[in-house]
């Protein structure tokens, strides 16, 4: 009931939205090109203008409901909004960062890229919830990122995924062990922090510009303890240039503090 009612509230605001809109592309001339919106889309969101980007990529998908590349790139985009946000506005984004990855794997199943970013969506959707519902998504978050890798297995950020899984499970504490044995019949088998890091150093190995591989991996490395090699791992996400995500020079800030912390 819940998850419903959180679908009418979506499809209520996507109609809302995308309404107004179209009304933009219209008065810009821009109604008949799909394309032409992912690209100013793409456009915006190398300038971290990611308010801006989502309503190009909205406005490609009221002109193309189909189209693969636009329900990828606003999964992505309404997901990372997602982490800058709170309250509702937050449950929101992430709820409709989940509902296009969907439509994106039902669209392309053989094509990796929508399994990567409904992997994304909906791990992000379970630091929302609550320990069961938690581990219950887990299994669907593990399983989106295994077929991501089956299919394509060059693709960085599945690896990242699977990588971020395999450390929160491993680190689950007593309460959340007790949660998985209610809901799930116990916690996922498979899980640890060995997986974790060999999972992100495939990860750096395919896309070494990708700060977020370097900066999650040299947190791992903080976890385990194994500071130098955290050390090298942050250092080099803050030499990066920023531009592998428009949130890039968060993740840099993030990876500053935890330097500090060493």
């Amino acid at each position: 009931m819940v998850r419903h009612s959180r679908r009418v509230a979506f499809h209520t605001a996507w109609i809302a939205g995308t309404a107004a809109v179209l009304v933009v592309a219209a008065a810009a001339g821009m109604a008949d090109s799909g394309d032409a919106w992912i690209g100013r889309g793409d456009s915006l969101y190398a300038q971290s203008r990611l308010p801006g980007s989502r309503d190009a990529y909205r406005a490609a998908l009221q002109i193309e409901p189909l189209n693969f590349r636009a329900l990828c790139r606003i999964a992505r985009v309404e997901s990372e909004l997602g982490e800058d946000t709170k309250g509702g506005e937050q449950t929101q984004l992430i709820a409709a960062a989940v509902e296009h990855a969907r439509a994106a794997v039902g669209i392309a199943p053989d094509s990796a890229e929508g399994h990567v970013w409904l992997a994304v969506a909906l791990g992000r959707e379970a630091l929302k919830q609550g320990p069961k519902q938690r581990l219950a998504l887990s299994r669907e978050v593990k399983a989106e990122a295994d077929r991501a890798i089956q299919i394509d297995p060059t693709s960085g950020r599945a690896y990242h995924v699977r990588a971020l899984w395999n450390r929160k499970i491993a680190s689950l504490n007593a309460f959340e062990r007790l949660a998985a044995n209610a809901a799930l019949g116990g916690v996922p088998h498979g899980a640890s922090m060995a997986n974790a890091v060999r999972d992100l150093e495939k990860a750096v190995e395919l896309e070494p510009n990708y700060v977020n591989h370097h900066l999650e991996l040299g947190r791992t490395f903080a976890m385990l303890h194994r500071h130098a090699d955290a050390r090298r791992e942050l250092e080099r996400a803050i030499a990066l240039p920023p531009t592998s995500s428009a949130r890039d020079p968060i993740l840099q800030s993030e990876a500053r503090a935890l330097v500090r912390k060493l």
